[in-house]
């Protein structure tokens, strides 16, 4: 009964979420923000994170998020993009959501869910609304303990400048949880058109890693740390880019 409970409760904060993401929120879903979101929250956590896609073409993403409760984590971010042979400019604003779903560990799988509303800074582009479930579980696998991400976001462009029908864009990893300094692994990216007249599928996969180190272990005297990954992905079809790179660093403060 008290899950049931708890269960409305979340569906009614998750439309409430999408509701004042669109009332509030400017930003842009780019298919080259590549990273995986996870569905835990930290509460009381609060988070900087920059995330850079390197190909023919450039972005980086810098956010600012805090765990308001142990299930509902908000944030802001900032978009820089460069086209190859151009500098960088800024490209949008965006504000996210995540709603963790289940307590950690105590079902099949963790789950949670993902809100972002981008609008972008130059006049005529689309603004673009992204939502979708977070799934995480950690196995053991031959005589490793294994973690498995999967991101579901389904992304719409909306508004005036607004092109193509609702696409889905797929993020995976797994990784061997070896260290918590240094993980080795694996990622891939799909995005999908779900209707007609939409641009062809994109793959990409390739070799990631993963870990964090504590303030403390750096002789700095409080608590939080630095969590990164780093991925380097090749395109799987000729619709993908044929090389990029990944890397997110993240700095983490408990208040």
């Amino acid at each position: 009964m008290v899950f049931g409970l708890m269960t409305r409760m979340r569906r009614v904060c998750t439309a409430a979420l999408a509701a004042t993401t669109l009332g509030f929120a400017t930003a842009r879903a780019n298919a080259d923000d590549l990273k995986i979101r996870s569905p835990i929250i930290d509460f009381h956590e609060l988070e900087f994170e920059n995330n850079f896609v390197i190909g023919s073409s450039k972005t980086t993403v810098h956010e600012l998020e805090y765990g308001f409760t142990q299930w509902l984590k908000l944030g802001v971010e900032a978009e820089t993009a460069a086209d190859p042979g151009q500098g960088f400019h800024y490209d949008a604003t965006a504000v996210e959501g995540f709603l963790q779903l289940t307590p950690q560990g105590k079902y099949w799988a963790d789950l949670g869910f993902f809100a972002e509303f981008e609008n972008p800074v130059r006049r005529g582009d689309a603004r673009n609304l992204t939502i979708g479930p977070l799934i995480q579980k950690q196995v053991p696998l031959f005589g490793l303990d294994t973690l498995h991400s999967i991101n579901l976001l389904f992304t719409k462009d909306l508004g005036e400048g607004s092109v193509g029908p609702l696409s889905m864009l797929v993020a995976a990893q797994s990784r061997a949880l070896l260290n918590p300094h240094f993980e080795l692994g694996v990622e891939y990216y799909g995005s999908f058109t779900l209707g007609a007249h939409g641009p062809e599928p994109e793959h990409r996969a390739g070799p990631a890693f993963a870990g964090f180190v504590g303030f403390r272990e750096l002789g700095i005297n409080t608590p939080g740390g630095i969590r990164y990954d780093a991925a380097y992905l090749r395109g799987l079809n000729s619709a993908a880019e044929p090389n990029a790179v990944r890397f997110r660093v993240e700095f983490e403060f408990p208040l």
